[in-house]
C-alpha cells in the first residue's frame, strides 16, 4: 500500500514559515535564523501578490495612507495621532487628495510606485536575507547586527499574508504578533476593546517577560479571547 502524498501550496508554505518564525521570535531563537525563515515567507507572499494584481511596495505606502485617512473620516483615529498637530495636518492634506471614504476597503484600492523606488525598497529589505543566502561572491562581507529588525519584517510579512489570505489562518501566532507590536509601539489604544486586557498585561512587563508571555499564550497554555 502506498501512502498518500501531501501537497503544499505556496500560500500554505508561507503560512507555515511565518507562523514558525513568529514562534521563534517569541521564544527568543537566534535572530538570524528567524530572519531567514521570515524572509522566505515574505518573498513567497510578495510574489503571490504580484500574481494577484497587487504590488507589495505600493501597498506598503498605501497602508499608512489608507488607514489614516479612512479612520480620520470615521473619527476613530487614536489619540497619539489626534494629539500630534503635524500628523493631523498631514492626514487632513491627504484626505483632500485621495478618494478614500468611511466605507472604503483596502482591497479595492491599488497603488504603485516608480521602479527606482521599488528597487530601493527591495535593496534595503533584502540586505540581510541576501547576506544569509550565499557566499560565492561576497565571502568576506559582513552585516551590522543591529540592522536585523525581525519585528518589522514579521509585521510586513503578516500584512502581505492578510492582503491575499485570511487573518484567522495565522492563528494565535498572528494574533499575538499584532497585539505585541501594538504594545511595543504604543498603539494599543487602537486595539478592539475585547483585546485590551491582554495589552494591559503586556504593558506591565519587561521586554523579556513580554516575549515570554506571548510565547506562553501562543503555545496554548492560556485561553485566548
Amino acid at each position: 500500500m502506498t501512502s498518500a502524498q501531501l501537497h503544499v501550496t505556496k500560500l500554505a508554505a508561507a503560512q507555515r514559515q511565518l507562523r514558525a518564525a513568529i514562534r521563534m521570535f517569541f521564544v527568543g531563537e537566534d535572530a538570524l535564523a528567524i530572519h531567514t525563515v521570515a524572509s522566505a515567507a515574505y518573498h513567497i507572499l510578495s510574489d503571490l501578490k504580484v500574481e494577484r494584481g497587487r504590488d507589495e511596495v505600493g501597498d506598503n505606502y498605501l497602508t499608512a495612507i489608507f488607514y489614516c485617512v479612512r479612520d480620520y473620516r470615521r473619527g476613530t483615529l487614536p489619540s497619539y495621532l489626534t494629539e500630534d498637530s503635524e500628523a493631523m495636518k498631514w492626514i487632513k492634506d491627504l484626505a483632500e487628495q485621495v478618494p478614500i471614504t468611511v466605507d472604503s476597503s483596502f482591497k479595492d484600492i491599488r497603488a504603485s510606485v516608480p521602479p527606482d523606488v521599488a528597487k530601493k525598497y527591495w535593496s534595503k529589505r533584502n540586505k540581510i536575507s541576501n547576506f544569509l543566502k550565499h557566499a560565492d561572491r561576497d565571502a568576506k562581507s559582513h552585516i551590522i547586527f543591529d540592522e536585523v529588525d525581525n519585528l518589522d519584517l514579521l509585521m510586513h510579512a503578516q500584512s502581505a499574508y492578510i492582503d491575499i489570505g485570511s487573518s484567522g489562518d495565522l492563528g494565535k501566532e498572528g494574533f499575538m504578533l499584532w497585539v505585541y507590536h501594538s504594545v511595543t509601539y504604543g498603539m494599543s489604544e487602537g486595539l478592539p476593546d475585547k483585546y485590551k486586557h491582554i495589552a494591559e498585561k503586556l504593558e506591565k512587563l519587561s521586554p523579556d517577560e513580554r516575549l515570554s508571555l506571548c510565547s506562553y499564550m501562543v503555545r496554548g497554555l492560556s485561553v485566548m479571547p
